[in-house]
């Protein structure tokens, strides 16, 4: 990521040459929101909350609960920041293998910016075949899974010990809509008990699309349910522009806090969040994000369905997987996905279309409670 410079001191003579030199730092920078309004970006430390270490947990989950997120400094150790990165290059980059894509649900070959970082960011890292990606697979999953992680989500969700049931890799600063978590996925035994962690793995710029948070949102707005005119397979352009709408009539509060290399910012399914648009040229946001539930909890897909996962283990955390390159079957549907990917995407929208028909003709599944109901 680059760093804008700054400017050397000038030495000067008499008595001003006795008081020490003071490095300025940087003004926040104003960057657009998807309300139309601007906010200040902090690009350092000291423009920020300092929030917390890995070793305030109780602090932390008290900050969680109230504010719907929370980040936690330093919980990823630089040189394993540095590791998956390295991997990244090595494996990663210059592969011509199709991988399934987050933006677009495609398998797809790497794609990238005019500034040569990765434009189409990869879903679920567990499922990279290992035999072409394994370096970089078990670098980003120890990093997902480590025991200070382990304990922190664990702690957040308040429910017992964790698994990760989905993941993601970014480099290049791209956007991304306003949302829930839960309108994707979420708990099948309670909205909200899923915790979702973004994990940078390097200084993140101002200009880079920076990560942003609606504080109390997962409070002071219901659920948007994923059905109807707002259902994934018809109406997610309608349940984009409801999010926005919703965020508007509350007066929500954004906030994209600095984050440096290692930190991580968790959040409740409940909470509406995004990322910005890029407002500079040249500026990574090389980083992971994660979605974790209680172990003993299904995954609740589209607040439709029931989705059963496999899982395989990793430092002791159960890791979940959809489509595991790994077997035959799987890279059999990647090879056939990349070859006719208009084709595949239609027959996967049909398929939706299907799956959120027969909730409707059977009623509707009844959404969980949140977390905590009475």
């Amino acid at each position: 990521m680059l760093r804008r410079p700054v400017a050397p001191a000038v030495e000067t003579g008499g008595a001003a040459a006795l008081l020490p030199s003071v490095q300025q730092e940087d003004p926040p920078m104003q960057v657009a929101t998807p309300l139309g309004t601007a906010i200040d970006i902090p690009n350092s430390l000291a423009e920020d909350r300092p929030y917390f270490r890995p070793e305030q947990v109780e602090e932390a989950v008290g900050y969680y609960r109230d504010e719907g997120y929370v980040v936690i400094r330093g919980l990823l150790q630089p040189e394993l920041c540095d590791a998956i990165r390295a991997a990244y290059r090595t494996e990663v980059r210059p592969s011509s293998t199709p991988i399934l894509r987050q933006k677009n649900m495609r398998y797809e070959r790497n794609s990238f910016d005019q500034d040569g970082f990765l434009a189409n960011p990869i879903f679920n890292v567990q499922d990279l075949e290992t035999r072409r990606f394994g370096r970089f697979k078990q670098n980003a999953l120890l990093g997902l899974t480590q025991p200070s992680l382990a304990r922190m989500t664990a702690a957040l969700i308040g429910a017992g010990p964790t698994k990760l049931i989905q993941s993601m890799f970014f480099e290049a600063p791209v956007g991304t809509w306003a949302h829930q978590d839960s309108y994707y996925q979420d708990s099948a035994a309670g909205i909200g008990r899923c915790v979702a962690g973004w994990y940078a793995l390097e200084d993140v710029d101002a200009a880079a699309g920076r990560f942003y948070v609606c504080p109390h949102s997962h409070e002071t707005i219901p659920v948007l349910r994923n059905a109807g005119e707002l259902d994934f397979a018809t109406g997610h352009d309608r349940y984009r522009k409801a999010v926005v709408d919703t965020m508007r009539e509350h007066g929500m509060e954004l906030r994209a806090p600095y984050m440096a290399k290692g930190d991580v910012l968790f959040w409740s399914s409940r909470t509406v969040h995004g990322s910005l648009a890029p407002s500079g040229r040249g500026v990574s946001r090389t980083s992971l994000t994660a979605h974790y539930l209680p172990q003993a909890d299904e995954m609740l897909q589209f607040h439709t369905r029931i989705r059963k996962q496999k899982t395989i283990p990793v430092n002791g955390m159960p890791v979940a997987q959809l489509h595991d390159q790994d077997v035959l079957r799987n890279r059999l549907v990647r090879g056939i996905a990349a070859f006719a990917p208009d084709s595949f995407a239609a027959a996967r929208k049909l398929a939706m279309q299907g799956l959120f028909m027969a909730g409707r003709l059977r009623g509707g599944m009844a959404t969980p409670r949140p977390a905590g109901a009475k």
